[in-house]
């Protein structure tokens, strides 16, 4: 008989190229993310990004603003988005576009950081 190898996808890790990884890094740490300077280690609360410096500034393409204002890079469901709203803002995070309630019947809101990349964040309504 054999055994049943149990599988689980644990995480996963988006990756962005900058030109300036140290400012990106900055950005997240004044927002509360645990950051690995050496590795380009970006985490808070199950949300993982990684950032490799890169000279080729023109290939960083984030999604804003080439495919308009809703177009985010990395899309995270949240509970409590009001207090994590008022959290970033008062810790200077940079808008996207501020809190609103989208036609799919969610509170979002999105961040933008210094090279570009923007991360929504959602709660659905009940």
């Amino acid at each position: 008989m054999s055994a049943i190898v149990q599988r689980k996808i644990k995480h996963f890790s988006a990756i962005f190229y900058v030109t300036n990884r140290k400012q990106v890094l900055d950005y997240y740490s004044k927002l509360r993310f645990w950051c690995d300077y050496e590795m380009g280690f970006v985490e808070r609360e199950g949300l993982y990004m990684i950032f490799h410096e890169s000279k080729e500034g023109d290939a960083i393409t984030p999604n804003y603003p080439i495919h308009g204002e809703d177009a985010v890079d990395v899309y995270a469901m949240v509970e409590g988005i009001e207090n994590l709203y008022e959290e970033f803002k008062t810790k200077g995070a940079v808008f996207q576009y501020q809190l609103r309630t989208n036609k799919y019947r969610m509170r979002e809101f999105a961040i933008i950081d210094p090279q570009g990349y923007t991360i929504g964040f959602g709660e659905p309504l009940v």
